[in-house]
Protein backbone atom coordinates (compact mmCIF):
# COMPACT_ATOMS: atom_id res chain seq x y z
CA UNK A 1 0.00 0.00 0.00
CA UNK A 2 1.03 3.42 -0.90
CA UNK A 3 2.88 5.29 2.19
CA UNK A 4 0.86 8.65 2.77
CA UNK A 5 0.86 11.52 5.07
CA UNK A 6 -1.67 10.53 7.20
CA UNK A 7 -1.05 7.21 7.87
CA UNK A 8 1.93 7.67 7.87
CA UNK A 9 1.43 10.11 10.87
CA UNK A 10 -0.67 7.66 12.33
CA UNK A 11 2.04 4.71 12.42
CA UNK A 12 4.33 7.23 14.49
CA UNK A 13 1.68 8.09 16.68
CA UNK A 14 1.48 4.27 17.34
CA UNK A 15 4.91 3.97 17.59
CA UNK A 16 5.60 6.69 20.14
CA UNK A 17 3.87 4.66 23.06
CA UNK A 18 6.10 1.73 22.42
CA UNK A 19 8.93 3.85 22.08
CA UNK A 20 8.49 5.43 25.62
CA UNK A 21 8.60 1.97 26.97
CA UNK A 22 11.44 0.75 25.63
CA UNK A 23 13.27 3.77 26.75
CA UNK A 24 12.18 3.07 30.31
CA UNK A 25 13.44 -0.68 30.11
CA UNK A 26 16.52 0.42 28.79
CA UNK A 27 17.13 3.15 31.15
CA UNK A 28 16.83 0.38 33.74
CA UNK A 29 19.28 -2.42 32.13
CA UNK A 30 21.92 0.52 32.06
CA UNK A 31 21.79 1.38 36.01
CA UNK A 32 22.12 -2.44 36.04
CA UNK A 33 24.49 -2.82 33.87
CA UNK A 34 26.38 0.70 35.73
CA UNK A 35 25.69 -0.76 39.38
CA UNK A 36 26.30 -4.52 38.82
CA UNK A 37 27.68 -5.29 35.66
CA UNK A 38 25.07 -6.85 34.56
CA UNK A 39 24.27 -6.73 30.78
CA UNK A 40 20.80 -6.09 29.02
CA UNK A 41 18.93 -9.49 27.90
CA UNK A 42 18.91 -10.20 24.70
CA UNK A 43 15.39 -9.83 23.78
CA UNK A 44 15.70 -6.19 24.97
CA UNK A 45 18.78 -6.00 22.75
CA UNK A 46 16.95 -7.52 19.93
CA UNK A 47 14.03 -5.02 20.82
CA UNK A 48 16.23 -1.82 20.77
CA UNK A 49 17.64 -3.24 17.07
CA UNK A 50 14.14 -3.29 15.62
CA UNK A 51 13.35 0.02 17.14
CA UNK A 52 16.26 1.38 14.85
CA UNK A 53 15.09 -0.74 11.78
CA UNK A 54 11.61 0.92 12.08
CA UNK A 55 12.79 4.27 12.50
CA UNK A 56 15.14 3.71 9.56
CA UNK A 57 12.11 2.46 7.37
CA UNK A 58 10.11 5.20 8.98
CA UNK A 59 12.49 7.79 8.02
CA UNK A 60 12.72 6.92 4.49
CA UNK A 61 9.06 7.00 3.76
CA UNK A 62 8.82 10.57 5.26
CA UNK A 63 11.44 11.95 3.38
CA UNK A 64 10.25 10.52 0.39
CA UNK A 65 6.71 12.35 0.95
CA UNK A 66 8.95 15.46 1.37
CA UNK A 67 10.79 15.50 -1.62
CA UNK A 68 7.94 14.64 -3.18
CA UNK A 69 5.97 17.57 -1.69
CA UNK A 70 9.19 19.84 -2.66
CA UNK A 71 9.83 20.46 1.31
CA UNK A 72 13.53 20.64 2.09
CA UNK A 73 14.04 18.83 5.34
CA UNK A 74 16.98 19.29 7.93
CA UNK A 75 18.65 16.47 10.13
CA UNK A 76 16.20 13.66 10.68
CA UNK A 77 17.49 12.15 13.75
CA UNK A 78 14.65 11.49 16.81
CA UNK A 79 10.85 11.03 16.25
CA UNK A 80 9.74 14.12 17.03
CA UNK A 81 11.69 14.98 13.98
CA UNK A 82 10.18 12.76 11.58
CA UNK A 83 6.63 13.97 13.09
CA UNK A 84 7.49 17.34 12.56
CA UNK A 85 8.68 17.01 8.46
CA UNK A 86 5.24 15.05 8.35
CA UNK A 87 2.80 17.81 9.24
CA UNK A 88 4.66 20.36 7.23
CA UNK A 89 3.90 17.20 4.40
CA UNK A 90 0.19 17.39 5.17
CA UNK A 91 -0.14 20.90 5.48
CA UNK A 92 1.49 21.42 2.40
CA UNK A 93 -0.23 18.50 0.63
CA UNK A 94 -3.58 19.88 1.62
CA UNK A 95 -2.70 23.37 0.55
CA UNK A 96 -1.57 22.31 -2.93
CA UNK A 97 -4.90 19.66 -3.89
CA UNK A 98 -7.54 22.38 -2.33
CA UNK A 99 -6.36 26.12 -3.73
CA UNK A 100 -7.64 25.26 -7.32
CA UNK A 101 -10.88 24.52 -6.37
CA UNK A 102 -10.71 27.26 -3.96
CA UNK A 103 -9.46 29.89 -5.91
CA UNK A 104 -12.79 29.14 -8.40
CA UNK A 105 -15.33 29.29 -5.69
CA UNK A 106 -13.41 32.58 -4.52
CA UNK A 107 -14.30 33.55 -8.41
CA UNK A 108 -17.94 32.74 -8.48
CA UNK A 109 -18.50 34.83 -4.81
CA UNK A 110 -17.10 37.57 -7.29
CA UNK A 111 -19.91 37.28 -9.30
CA UNK A 112 -21.74 41.08 -9.35
CA UNK A 113 -25.13 42.01 -10.98
CA UNK A 114 -24.49 45.12 -12.56
CA UNK A 115 -28.48 46.32 -11.03
CA UNK A 116 -29.78 44.02 -8.57
CA UNK A 117 -27.24 43.74 -5.65
CA UNK A 118 -29.26 40.55 -4.44
CA UNK A 119 -30.27 38.74 -7.44
CA UNK A 120 -32.13 35.89 -6.43
CA UNK A 121 -30.57 33.53 -9.34
CA UNK A 122 -27.54 34.89 -8.60
CA UNK A 123 -27.46 34.10 -4.82
CA UNK A 124 -28.57 30.76 -5.51
CA UNK A 125 -25.61 30.17 -7.06
CA UNK A 126 -23.39 31.53 -4.69
CA UNK A 127 -24.74 29.64 -1.98
CA UNK A 128 -24.00 26.64 -3.17
CA UNK A 129 -20.60 28.16 -4.16
CA UNK A 130 -20.36 29.09 -0.17
CA UNK A 131 -21.36 25.06 0.85
CA UNK A 132 -18.59 23.78 -1.40
CA UNK A 133 -16.22 25.77 -0.16
CA UNK A 134 -16.93 24.92 3.28
CA UNK A 135 -16.56 21.21 2.33
CA UNK A 136 -13.61 21.54 0.58
CA UNK A 137 -11.61 23.71 3.26
CA UNK A 138 -13.15 21.15 6.24
CA UNK A 139 -11.65 18.26 3.68
CA UNK A 140 -8.83 16.42 5.52
CA UNK A 141 -8.06 13.07 3.22
CA UNK A 142 -5.94 13.56 -0.22
CA UNK A 143 -8.56 12.83 -2.58
CA UNK A 144 -10.99 15.82 -2.73
CA UNK A 145 -14.80 15.74 -3.14
CA UNK A 146 -16.23 14.73 -6.42
CA UNK A 147 -18.05 18.33 -6.71
CA UNK A 148 -14.87 19.79 -6.30
CA UNK A 149 -13.01 17.43 -8.66
CA UNK A 150 -15.86 18.08 -11.46
CA UNK A 151 -15.48 22.05 -10.84
CA UNK A 152 -11.49 22.13 -11.65
CA UNK A 153 -12.55 19.97 -14.45
CA UNK A 154 -15.17 22.20 -15.65
CA UNK A 155 -17.65 19.48 -15.31
CA UNK A 156 -20.08 21.27 -12.69
CA UNK A 157 -22.46 23.66 -13.05
CA UNK A 158 -20.85 26.39 -11.07
CA UNK A 159 -17.52 25.81 -13.16
CA UNK A 160 -20.45 26.45 -16.42
CA UNK A 161 -21.93 30.18 -14.79
CA UNK A 162 -18.29 31.28 -14.56
CA UNK A 163 -17.03 30.09 -17.93
CA UNK A 164 -20.31 32.09 -19.53
CA UNK A 165 -19.55 35.69 -17.46
CA UNK A 166 -15.58 35.40 -18.25
CA UNK A 167 -15.89 33.55 -21.79
CA UNK A 168 -18.92 33.82 -22.87
CA UNK A 169 -18.84 36.05 -26.11
CA UNK A 170 -15.40 33.94 -27.46
CA UNK A 171 -17.13 30.60 -27.19
CA UNK A 172 -18.49 28.86 -30.20
CA UNK A 173 -22.04 27.39 -30.64
CA UNK A 174 -21.72 24.13 -29.64
CA UNK A 175 -19.88 25.12 -26.36
CA UNK A 176 -22.94 27.72 -25.67
CA UNK A 177 -25.49 25.21 -25.97
CA UNK A 178 -23.93 22.34 -23.68
CA UNK A 179 -22.77 25.62 -20.74
CA UNK A 180 -26.66 27.25 -21.48
CA UNK A 181 -28.46 23.68 -20.57
CA UNK A 182 -25.84 22.50 -17.55
CA UNK A 183 -26.70 26.38 -16.07
CA UNK A 184 -30.73 26.03 -17.55
CA UNK A 185 -31.05 22.82 -15.32
CA UNK A 186 -29.79 23.55 -12.38
CA UNK A 187 -29.94 27.23 -11.80
CA UNK A 188 -32.92 28.39 -13.92
CA UNK A 189 -33.14 30.51 -17.23
CA UNK A 190 -33.32 33.91 -15.14
CA UNK A 191 -29.41 33.57 -15.04
CA UNK A 192 -28.67 32.59 -18.15
CA UNK A 193 -30.52 35.63 -19.30
CA UNK A 194 -28.71 37.94 -16.94
CA UNK A 195 -25.48 36.18 -18.11
CA UNK A 196 -26.38 37.05 -21.84
CA UNK A 197 -27.35 40.52 -21.26
CA UNK A 198 -24.13 41.06 -19.49
CA UNK A 199 -25.57 41.87 -16.58
CA UNK A 200 -22.94 39.76 -14.34
CA UNK A 201 -19.61 40.63 -14.01
CA UNK A 202 -16.64 40.14 -12.15
CA UNK A 203 -14.62 43.27 -10.43
CA UNK A 204 -11.83 40.99 -10.57
CA UNK A 205 -11.10 37.94 -11.90
CA UNK A 206 -7.89 37.36 -11.71
CA UNK A 207 -6.75 33.99 -9.66
CA UNK A 208 -4.06 35.23 -7.31
CA UNK A 209 -0.53 34.02 -8.23
CA UNK A 210 0.75 31.20 -6.92
CA UNK A 211 3.84 31.63 -3.90
CA UNK A 212 5.68 28.94 -2.68
CA UNK A 213 4.93 28.10 0.63
CA UNK A 214 7.48 28.67 3.26
CA UNK A 215 7.57 26.52 5.91
CA UNK A 216 9.57 26.65 9.41
CA UNK A 217 12.96 24.83 10.25
CA UNK A 218 12.27 21.50 12.14
CA UNK A 219 13.25 23.22 15.19
CA UNK A 220 11.14 25.92 15.07
CA UNK A 221 7.79 23.65 15.03
CA UNK A 222 8.89 22.42 18.25
CA UNK A 223 9.76 25.95 19.87
CA UNK A 224 6.96 26.66 22.52
CA UNK A 225 4.67 29.26 20.44
CA UNK A 226 4.44 32.02 23.27
CA UNK A 227 8.12 32.39 23.50
CA UNK A 228 9.38 35.31 20.76
CA UNK A 229 12.55 35.10 19.72
CA UNK A 230 16.08 37.24 20.95
CA UNK A 231 15.91 40.03 18.25
CA UNK A 232 19.90 39.71 17.12
CA UNK A 233 21.77 42.61 18.57
CA UNK A 234 22.44 45.76 16.89
CA UNK A 235 25.35 46.64 15.17
CA UNK A 236 27.57 48.87 16.22
CA UNK A 237 27.30 52.41 15.26
CA UNK A 238 30.80 53.58 12.71
CA UNK A 239 30.21 57.34 14.85
CA UNK A 240 33.52 58.11 15.39
CA UNK A 241 34.30 60.92 18.69
CA UNK A 242 31.41 60.91 20.11
CA UNK A 243 30.12 63.63 22.48
CA UNK A 244 30.53 63.08 26.17
CA UNK A 245 27.07 62.22 28.19
CA UNK A 246 26.89 65.45 30.75
CA UNK A 247 25.67 64.14 33.86
CA UNK A 248 23.85 66.96 36.29
CA UNK A 249 23.86 65.30 39.88
CA UNK A 250 20.99 66.36 41.80
CA UNK A 251 21.03 68.79 44.57
CA UNK A 252 23.12 71.47 42.52
CA UNK A 253 26.60 69.67 41.72
CA UNK A 254 28.64 70.73 39.10
CA UNK A 255 27.98 69.08 36.28
CA UNK A 256 30.52 66.45 34.96
CA UNK A 257 31.10 65.02 31.33
CA UNK A 258 31.64 61.24 31.30
CA UNK A 259 33.66 60.00 27.68
CA UNK A 260 31.43 57.38 26.02
CA UNK A 261 32.38 56.04 22.96
CA UNK A 262 29.52 53.99 21.46
CA UNK A 263 26.03 54.28 23.80
CA UNK A 264 23.55 51.69 23.06
CA UNK A 265 20.27 54.19 22.84
CA UNK A 266 16.87 52.45 23.76
CA UNK A 267 13.82 54.28 23.81
CA UNK A 268 11.84 53.00 25.43
CA UNK A 269 7.16 53.78 25.63
CA UNK A 270 6.06 55.28 28.84
CA UNK A 271 8.68 54.65 30.89
CA UNK A 272 7.62 54.68 34.59
CA UNK A 273 11.00 54.96 37.02
CA UNK A 274 10.79 52.19 39.83
CA UNK A 275 12.50 55.22 42.30
CA UNK A 276 12.99 58.66 42.11
CA UNK A 277 15.54 60.33 39.53
CA UNK A 278 18.96 60.79 41.41
CA UNK A 279 20.34 62.12 37.81
CA UNK A 280 19.42 64.10 34.55
CA UNK A 281 21.46 62.48 31.60
CA UNK A 282 21.67 64.58 29.00
CA UNK A 283 22.32 63.04 25.54
CA UNK A 284 23.96 65.61 23.17
CA UNK A 285 22.84 65.28 19.00
CA UNK A 286 25.57 63.04 17.07
CA UNK A 287 24.99 63.81 13.63
CA UNK A 288 24.75 59.88 12.03
CA UNK A 289 26.32 59.41 8.49
CA UNK A 290 24.14 58.71 5.57
CA UNK A 291 25.84 55.34 4.89
CA UNK A 292 25.88 53.93 8.38
CA UNK A 293 24.42 50.54 8.53
CA UNK A 294 21.27 49.79 9.93
CA UNK A 295 20.26 47.45 12.35
CA UNK A 296 19.25 44.03 10.97
CA UNK A 297 16.44 42.12 12.79
CA UNK A 298 15.31 38.58 11.64
CA UNK A 299 11.71 38.80 12.47
CA UNK A 300 10.13 41.98 10.96
CA UNK A 301 7.90 43.26 13.60
CA UNK A 302 4.60 44.91 13.47
CA UNK A 303 4.85 48.86 11.90
CA UNK A 304 7.54 47.52 9.50
CA UNK A 305 7.15 49.61 6.12
CA UNK A 306 9.63 48.18 4.24
CA UNK A 307 8.97 47.29 0.50
CA UNK A 308 5.77 49.57 0.62
CA UNK A 309 3.76 48.37 -2.33
CA UNK A 310 3.90 51.36 -5.01
CA UNK A 311 0.45 53.35 -6.51
CA UNK A 312 -0.95 53.41 -2.98
CA UNK A 313 -2.99 56.55 -3.02
CA UNK A 314 -5.66 55.97 -0.50
CA UNK A 315 -5.01 56.44 3.14
CA UNK A 316 -6.00 53.85 5.52
CA UNK A 317 -6.11 53.48 9.54
CA UNK A 318 -5.63 49.77 10.33
CA UNK A 319 -6.10 48.78 14.18
CA UNK A 320 -5.13 45.29 14.75
CA UNK A 321 -5.07 43.70 17.91
CA UNK A 322 -2.26 41.09 18.83
CA UNK A 323 -2.17 38.71 21.35
CA UNK A 324 0.02 39.92 24.13
CA UNK A 325 0.50 43.02 22.39
CA UNK A 326 -3.06 44.42 22.43
CA UNK A 327 -3.94 47.39 20.01
CA UNK A 328 -1.52 49.18 17.24
CA UNK A 329 -2.52 51.25 14.68
CA UNK A 330 -0.95 51.31 11.39
CA UNK A 331 -1.33 52.83 7.61
CA UNK A 332 -2.13 51.92 4.01
CA UNK A 333 0.91 49.34 3.19
CA UNK A 334 2.47 48.77 6.04
CA UNK A 335 2.84 45.57 7.67
CA UNK A 336 0.62 44.81 10.90
CA UNK A 337 1.46 41.97 13.45
CA UNK A 338 4.47 39.65 13.77
CA UNK A 339 6.62 37.43 11.89
CA UNK A 340 7.84 34.39 13.68
CA UNK A 341 7.23 35.67 17.29
CA UNK A 342 4.22 32.72 17.48
CA UNK A 343 1.55 35.77 18.59
CA UNK A 344 -1.66 35.62 16.89
CA UNK A 345 -3.89 38.55 15.01
CA UNK A 346 -7.62 38.15 17.20
CA UNK A 347 -8.87 41.01 15.75
CA UNK A 348 -8.68 44.17 13.27
CA UNK A 349 -10.71 46.74 12.15
CA UNK A 350 -10.15 49.40 9.13
CA UNK A 351 -11.63 53.29 8.31
CA UNK A 352 -10.24 54.85 4.81
CA UNK A 353 -8.29 58.03 6.67
CA UNK A 354 -8.98 60.65 5.13
CA UNK A 355 -12.27 59.78 3.60
CA UNK A 356 -12.78 59.59 0.20
CA UNK A 357 -16.04 60.96 -1.36
CA UNK A 358 -18.03 57.60 -2.87
CA UNK A 359 -15.52 55.28 -1.60
CA UNK A 360 -15.71 52.96 1.57
CA UNK A 361 -14.93 49.06 2.35
CA UNK A 362 -15.80 46.50 3.95
CA UNK A 363 -14.18 43.00 5.45
CA UNK A 364 -15.09 40.00 6.81
CA UNK A 365 -12.58 36.90 9.01
CA UNK A 366 -12.71 33.30 9.64
CA UNK A 367 -12.37 33.23 13.53
CA UNK A 368 -11.23 29.92 14.78
CA UNK A 369 -13.64 27.80 16.87
CA UNK A 370 -16.17 30.57 15.65
CA UNK A 371 -16.37 30.71 11.67
CA UNK A 372 -16.94 33.37 8.95
CA UNK A 373 -17.59 36.77 10.35
CA UNK A 374 -20.40 38.41 8.06
CA UNK A 375 -18.92 41.10 6.27
CA UNK A 376 -18.37 44.28 8.50
CA UNK A 377 -18.40 47.48 7.23
CA UNK A 378 -15.56 50.15 8.02
CA UNK A 379 -14.72 50.53 11.14
CA UNK A 380 -16.11 47.71 12.66
CA UNK A 381 -14.13 45.26 14.81
CA UNK A 382 -13.77 41.91 12.55
CA UNK A 383 -12.67 39.22 15.35
CA UNK A 384 -12.37 39.33 19.50
CA UNK A 385 -10.54 41.20 21.82
CA UNK A 386 -9.65 38.88 24.93
CA UNK A 387 -11.15 35.71 23.92
CA UNK A 388 -7.79 34.01 22.89
CA UNK A 389 -9.44 33.57 19.58
CA UNK A 390 -7.09 33.74 16.33
CA UNK A 391 -7.84 35.26 13.48
CA UNK A 392 -7.27 32.53 10.41
CA UNK A 393 -8.22 34.39 7.22
CA UNK A 394 -9.95 37.62 5.91
CA UNK A 395 -11.25 38.92 2.85
CA UNK A 396 -12.08 42.84 1.88
CA UNK A 397 -13.92 44.78 -0.88
CA UNK A 398 -14.43 47.89 -1.88
CA UNK A 399 -18.15 49.96 -1.80
CA UNK A 400 -19.58 53.10 -2.96
CA UNK A 401 -19.80 54.87 -6.28
CA UNK A 402 -16.19 55.41 -6.60
CA UNK A 403 -15.48 50.99 -6.14
CA UNK A 404 -15.24 50.22 -9.52
CA UNK A 405 -12.19 53.14 -9.84
CA UNK A 406 -9.88 51.35 -7.74
CA UNK A 407 -8.54 47.80 -6.39
CA UNK A 408 -8.28 46.75 -2.42
CA UNK A 409 -5.23 44.63 -2.14
CA UNK A 410 -3.93 42.62 0.83
CA UNK A 411 -2.09 39.76 1.96
CA UNK A 412 -1.40 37.62 5.25
CA UNK A 413 1.19 36.22 7.30
CA UNK A 414 -0.14 32.54 8.02
CA UNK A 415 1.76 30.25 10.76
CA UNK A 416 3.75 27.50 9.02
CA UNK A 417 2.95 29.05 5.67
CA UNK A 418 4.64 32.37 5.60
CA UNK A 419 3.77 35.45 3.45
CA UNK A 420 0.80 34.67 1.36
CA UNK A 421 0.01 36.20 -2.65
CA UNK A 422 -1.83 39.61 -2.64
CA UNK A 423 -5.65 38.97 -2.78
CA UNK A 424 -8.21 41.44 -3.96
CA UNK A 425 -11.21 42.85 -4.05
CA UNK A 426 -13.40 40.19 -2.05
CA UNK A 427 -11.26 37.19 -2.63
CA UNK A 428 -10.26 34.87 0.84
CA UNK A 429 -7.01 35.17 2.16
CA UNK A 430 -5.82 32.63 4.66
CA UNK A 431 -7.22 29.19 5.99
CA UNK A 432 -10.46 27.75 7.39
CA UNK A 433 -10.14 25.09 10.07
CA UNK A 434 -6.60 24.04 9.95
CA UNK A 435 -5.85 26.03 13.50
CA UNK A 436 -2.82 28.19 11.38
CA UNK A 437 -2.90 31.65 12.99
CA UNK A 438 -2.83 34.98 11.00
CA UNK A 439 0.38 36.66 12.57
CA UNK A 440 -0.05 40.22 10.60
CA UNK A 441 -1.53 41.52 7.58
CA UNK A 442 -0.62 44.16 5.08
CA UNK A 443 -3.64 46.25 2.99
CA UNK A 444 -3.82 48.92 0.76
CA UNK A 445 -6.08 50.50 -2.18
CA UNK A 446 -4.15 51.58 -5.42
CA UNK A 447 -6.47 53.18 -8.61
CA UNK A 448 -6.93 51.06 -11.18
CA UNK A 449 -4.74 50.99 -13.85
Amino acid sequence: METTHHNLLAKLASYRENFSSLGTRLSLAAKELQNTGTPPSESLLEELMGYSRDFAEMKEQGLKLAQTSQISTGAISSLTDLENLIKAVTITTESSISQPALNILNQILAIAHQEQPEFPPLESVKAQAKELYKQISETKSEKLPDDAQALIEDRHPLSAVLKLVKQGKSLDDEQLLELEEKVNVTFGKKLMLAIFRGKLTIPNDSLPTTSTIKLPALEELERPQNIPTQPTSPQKSTTTNLPPLIVVPSGGGEPNQTPIDDPDIIILEDPTPAKPLEEIIIVPGVETPQNSSKIQRPNIMFGENTNQPSGVSVGLKVIVHIQNVGDRSFSAGEYAGTRGQGFRVEAFQINIEPPVAGLNLEYMAHIGGVGDTPWLEAGKLAGERGRARRLEGLAMRLTGSQANSYDICYTAHVQNMGDLPVYRNGQYCGTRNKSLRVEGMKVWIEPKS
